[in-house]
């Protein structure tokens, strides 16, 4: 990893114009497949991000980024507040140099300062064993249903089963309801 790396940690609303086309940028590189979401200043898919974690080089340039949202899902009927954490992302050219494991460090700081009972996240498949190492615990049995809209704004309700994965923070993992996952809303 990278000793000029500069890490930050951002309240939504400090974000400028340049500050949002840099994230988008890099969220297009990082997810070629949904690349027709982050175009000009538009650097989320779902819900915006309450804080963020930024990595940045000498130049400015978006390295890696991590959104996270206080909110409340419900789960098997039980309303629990979570950090929803999404858009988790390292750019291309630094995946595999340690620079994600780092990012995650950063946002458990970020759940830990929010004080959230738990973190929360929908991962694909492939990275679900990256999660898990960094103390992630997925509930493949979930299934959760969550608001999307497509790149063109319809709305449209979507259920996933399997990639749902808790960080306890201030609660224990054996106090995670069972049950399906409404959320209520869009992720980050």
């Amino acid at each position: 990893m990278s000793d000029d790396i500069r890490w930050e940690v951002v309240e939504e609303s400090t974000l400028t114009l340049p500050d949002h086309e840099a994230i988008a940028a890099m969220l297009g590189q990082a997810f070629p497949d949904w690349s027709h979401w982050y175009v000009g200043g538009r650097s989320w898919s779902g819900m915006q991000p309450e804080r963020r974690v930024i990595a940045r080089d000498a130049d400015g340039v978006v390295l890696a980024h991590v959104g996270i949202r206080r909110m409340f899902v419900t789960v098997g009927g039980e309303d629990v507040l979570v950090g929803d954490t999404g858009l988790v992302a390292v750019s291309p050219r630094l995946q595999g140099t340690g620079v994600g494991r780092e990012l995650m460090t950063r946002t458990h700081a970020v759940l830990d300062g929010l004080r959230v009972p738990y973190g929360f996240l929908g991962a694909g498949e492939n990275r679900i064993p990256f999660y898990s190492h960094l103390g992630w615990h997925e509930f493949p049995e979930a299934v959760g249903t969550f608001s999307a809209f497509t790149a063109e704004g319809a709305g449209v309700s979507n259920t996933e089963q399997g990639g749902w994965m808790v960080r306890p923070v201030t609660a224990a993992l054996e106090d995670w309801p069972a049950g399906p996952i409404w959320l209520n809303g869009q992720q980050v």
